[in-house]
């Protein structure tokens, strides 16, 4: 399959077979755009698990930041800037603005370093906040124009819509070639299911327009046939928006089944923006949002806040030179602070305490502070509490609205966000929604709840494809005005094409005690290649100071490599481990990020 996109990238020569062709291997794309990060998922067909799409940094996420690269003469860090010897005549610096520059931008955590050196706030810059303002400004560009310094003002105004504009479609177009290079196919194949919250979904039709565009930018520059244009131009890339809360209960296949009965799930989505409490209600396979909350006052930004807060006076009582607070009035120190804080709070997850070195931190000192789990758990009980009253609170709202008669019993509550990873608030869960008593959906390894969105929305894009394609198929069958049952020119590139993958040839797990035959299954034997696989692990168990690397086969069991360093003696902790076996059958092993590489493996 690569090998036919990189000839359709490189070749303006094709015919229009390949054109009619470039459709027929879709592969469905769930995006996730918050607040905060952005995550993408991909699903190849709708029998196979999604799998995530990493950075260029191979982490899980893409930070929603976007912004132009500063020029030499407005960046601190370029020597260009100190240099007194660049004077320009009035003639050449007139002749110099004339000309139209090329803009280029950062996106991620590139932007974010760039904005912090610039000493500009990062709000303004996130992505949602950008298309929420061009949404607002093409509002206001439909009043009459009253005045010449009005005229001048939206002036003004245009420019900085284009430069919004522009910053959002080169994100766009970052998420797309990344889903194209993890995906090993071309752009042109790529159908993209987005998500919005409830609680706003105005912004909506913008979203999947610039989206769209910048989908469009990326096969543009993957390049394609003169006489494709027309067709890829006309082709829809975004299947669909849903909301957060439907895309949640499609990644814990809520809606997969089709039962006749009527199902309540209540969702609680606590991210970076706000803790909100979704009822859904699902009769049939279909999903109906009977009542939602939110409540930004919970925001995963406050928890941050808070722990920037409390690593700062950590900082302060080391060094008793510094005033109470001044710190936290250093920009350029708060903003090293948050980016610490947001590694802190990720490591707290799965351990009970977090090393934060932060070099040069406010005049020349460097902060080496410890956040102990403990205490952090008791400043988060301000949160807890009113999250649990919240939590209470909205069953009983509703029962009132419903009448005293209507009792609601809810069959499955699920958590999803990035707060959600933190023990106080899987315990608070645990706690109201007992798992003996409610559906809590898979398991944290089988679907993050960071990630339960994006992962939602693949799922949804592959159904709708594998259904989309079926149809048609069905429909033109029975077309009588067909005669021949041929499938007619508009559904050629929906038609099935055979295609040779390799194999795994065998599976790998893990053993975590010495002698024991039971192993942890991590790449199952006949998955198709490359395959790549992320899990918790539990080590509280492990009986040596090493996890064993099994290879199983029909016959027998041999072990191929083995991972140090494990302390299996603190309980319930947890290690992140990704394998990956590649077409060439090369197997690799991440603990913690940390990349190890095998020999191939035997064919």
């Amino acid at each position: 399959m690569s090998s036919n996109n990189n000839n359709n990238n490189n070749s303006n020569n094709n015919n229009s077979s390949n054109g009619s062709s470039s459709d027929s291997q879709l592969v469905a794309v769930g995006v996730d755009i918050g607040s905060h990060n952005a995550r993408i998922y991909i699903s190849q067909n709708s029998t196979s698990y999604p799998s995530i799409v990493p950075n260029e940094n191979g982490q899980r996420y893409t930070l929603a930041i976007s912004v132009a690269e500063p020029e030499i003469e407005s960046d601190p860090m370029n020597d260009q800037y100190w240099d007194d010897n660049k004077k320009q005549t009035k003639d050449s610096s007139s002749s110099a603005s004339k000309k139209k520059k090329d803009v280029h931008y950062l996106h991620g955590d590139a932007a974010r370093k760039s904005l912090q050196r610039l000493k500009k706030p990062i709000e303004p810059h996130c992505i949602l906040n950008m298309i929420k303002t061009l949404q607002q400004e093409q509002q206001n560009h439909h009043q009459e124009e009253q005045g010449g310094d009005e005229e001048q003002d939206q002036d003004l105004i245009q420019q900085d819509d284009t430069s919004n504009q522009d910053a959002c479609l080169s994100f766009f177009q970052h998420l797309t070639n990344l889903t194209a290079h993890a995906s090993h196919t071309s752009p042109q194949h790529l159908r993209f299911v987005l998500s919005v919250p409830p609680s706003d979904t105005s912004f909506a039709s913008e979203l999947s327009v610039y989206f769209q565009q910048g989908v469009l930018q990326s096969i543009q520059q993957a390049g394609y046939a003169k006489s494709e244009k027309k067709m890829i131009h006309s082709q829809k890339r975004i299947l669909s928006l849903i909301a957060h809360p439907v895309a949640i209960a499609h990644a814990h296949g809520l809606l997969s089944d089709n039962e006749s009965g009527k199902k309540n799930v209540l969702i609680v989505d606590w991210g970076a923006s706000a803790m909100s409490m979704t009822h859904l209600v699902i009769v049939g396979g279909i999903a109906r949002i009977q009542k939602h909350v939110w409540e930004p006052s919970l925001s995963g930004r406050n928890i941050i806040a808070l722990v920037v807060k409390h690593i700062a006076e950590l900082f302060e009582r080391k060094n008793r030179g510094i005033p109470p607070g001044e710190v936290m009035c250093n920009k350029k120190a708060r903003a090293k602070l948050e980016i610490a804080a947001e590694e802190a709070l990720r490591s707290l997850g799965f351990s009970s305490k977090v090393t934060v070195n932060i070099d040069g931190l406010y005049e020349g000192l460097d902060c080496h502070a410890d956040v102990m789990l403990a205490t952090f758990e008791m400043l988060m009980r301000s949160f807890l509490t009113k999250a649990e009253g919240l939590w209470k609170g909205f069953q009983e709202e509703e029962e009132e609205e419903e009448g005293n008669n209507n009792i609601i019993k809810y069959d499955a509550v699920i958590g999803a966000g990035s707060v959600m990873n933190i023990k106080c608030v899987e315990r608070l869960m645990d706690r109201i929604f007992p798992c003996d008593t409610f559906h809590r959906g898979k398991s944290a390894n089988d679907v993050p709840p960071e990630e339960a969105i994006a992962m939602g929305c693949a799922i949804y894009g592959s159904c709708y494809l594998s259904t989309t394609f079926l149809d048609a198929i069905h429909d033109n069958s029975n077309d009588e005005s067909n005669g021949n049952g041929n499938i007619p020119d508009t559904l050629q590139h929906l038609s099935l094409v055979e295609e040779e993958v390799a194999l795994c040839p065998m599976s790998i797990g893990l053993r975590l005690v010495e002698g024991d035959p039971i192993a942890i299954l991590l790449i199952e034997e006949g998955a198709p290649l490359p395959a790549l696989v992320t899990k918790m692990i539990n080590v509280s168990e492990c009986s040596s100071k090493g996890i064993d690397i099994v290879q199983i086969t029909s016959e027998d069991e041999k072990t191929i490599g083995k991972i140090q360093g494990i302390d299996g003696g603190e309980e319930n902790k947890q290690i992140e481990i990704t394998a990956e076996v590649d077409e060439s059958g090369i197997f690799s092993v991440a603990v913690n990020g940390l990349v190890t590489e095998w020999e191939d493996m035997d064919s």
